[in-house]
């Protein structure tokens, strides 16, 4: 898969908002509704949702989704331009001619509970990668760099299998800048978002079931802040210019939002 789309954007959010917003799948159906013709979309957001499988292994996660139906089982459920194109967020609706990604032929890691519903793996790789598998037989990546406290770079790569003729490569552009349309949606809420954290009005956000991944991250994050603190302490030895503090000493003052 070697044909290659890549974007590049400054966030004003901090970098785990942004892994946050990726390591659940039901806020899709409300905050994407709109790239859905109205019917399908209504019908979505009264559904509901919760994902197939999740999985922890260390400081790294997954999480398994339904959805990515190629082709939809109606097409009056998705765009004229998705009807013409064969293509949408899900990515190219005809899948190419290679093997090992038709179902039967996934490695286990993919779609772990071989639901047939199974449209995406989003496996998160501490601190600051993610890798997406799209069941019509694409990839994408994404990196988050820090660059501030309250900002970083988001990186996004989406990779296909080269297209043979005019009517593959519009498909493949096609997912390639509805996904931008996406991207533009999520980082839309999350720089409000990291606005509000900024107020410190609320400092306390209690999280689902459906969100174990985030607190994975955040838990993970800070046993790596809280490690580092230590080996300071232990070689007597401080950041920035501060005195060393012992061992517990300041525990309370954790920053959930700026660590």
């Amino acid at each position: 898969m070697t044909e290659h789309y890549s974007y590049r954007s400054e966030i004003n959010a901090n970098w785990k908002l942004f892994i946050d917003a990726f390591t659940e799948f039901y806020h899709a159906p409300i905050l994407h509704m709109k790239q859905a013709e109205k019917e399908e979309a209504e019908k979505l957001a009264q559904f509901g949702f919760e994902a197939l499988a999740y999985d922890i292994k260390g400081d790294h996660s997954m999480v398994s989704s339904w959805g990515g139906m190629s082709p939809p089982k109606d097409l009056n459920m998705v765009k004229p331009i998705e009807r013409i194109l064969h293509s949408g967020l899900f990515g190219p609706w005809d899948r190419p001619d290679i093997k090992g990604i038709l179902p039967e032929e996934l490695p286990p890691a993919i779609n772990p509970g071989r639901h047939k519903t199974w449209g995406t793996d989003s496996f998160e790789f501490f601190p600051n990668f993610t890798l997406l598998f799209w069941a019509p037989g694409w990839y994408l990546t994404y990196n988050y760099w820090p660059v501030a406290v309250d900002k970083h770079i988001f990186e996004a790569d989406l990779y296909f299998v080269p297209p043979k003729n005019l009517r593959e490569r519009l498909s493949q552009e096609l997912a390639a800048v509805t996904f931008k349309e996406y991207a533009f949606q999520d980082a839309n809420t999350l720089e409000a978002t990291q606005t509000q954290i900024g107020t410190r009005v609320v400092t306390d956000f209690p999280l689902c079931d459906q969100e174990i991944l985030l607190r994975h991250l955040h838990m993970t994050a800070h046993q790596y802040v809280d490690r580092y603190k230590a080996s300071l302490s232990a070689n007597g030895t401080a950041s920035n210019g501060s005195q060393a503090v012992t061992s517990g000493e300041k525990s309370a003052e954790k920053e959930s939002a700026n660590v």
